[in-house]
């Protein structure tokens, strides 16, 4: 599965960026599946066609229909830099089955030590709270 173009770009209110794609495949519940290894999926099935969401707390939301090609990713403020190719990134490790998991786990863990150190470079509170002399 992979990404054919974006369709929308979008700044929301809350500073996040929002990206609507067009993927070269319809979503399945198989890759919802996948999915949950690395955040939450909430799943509506009773609606006309199946509703799905992924959050990955810090990284990115994603929203869209089971069944169709077109999907809306969420990259959150605070660190789009640092996670602007993870959708992208999904698909890939995605098409490479069991063995994409602990590849992207990885890539998972260096980003979120990067967020670590851009929100606390110093590891302690003396960077937010300057000495008094």
């Amino acid at each position: 599965m992979r990404v054919l173009r974006s369709v929308q770009t979008k700044v929301c209110v809350d500073g996040s960026l929002m990206k609507e794609y067009v993927l070269d495949e319809p979503l399945t519940g198989k890759f919802l599946k996948f999915l949950e290894t690395f955040g939450t999926v909430r799943f509506l099935e009773q609606l006309r066609k199946p509703y799905f969401s992924f959050e990955k707390e810090q990284f990115i939301s994603i929203q869209g229909f089971v069944g169709d090609a077109n999907v809306e990713v969420r990259y959150k403020k605070e660190f789009q830099d640092l996670v602007a190719d993870y959708f992208h990134l999904l698909l890939y490790y995605y098409g490479q089955g069991e063995q994409g998991v602990p590849a992207l786990k990885r890539y998972d863990d260096s980003v979120r030590k990067k967020m670590e150190v851009r929100l606390d470079p110093r590891g302690d509170e003396s960077y937010y709270y300057p000495p008094f002399y």
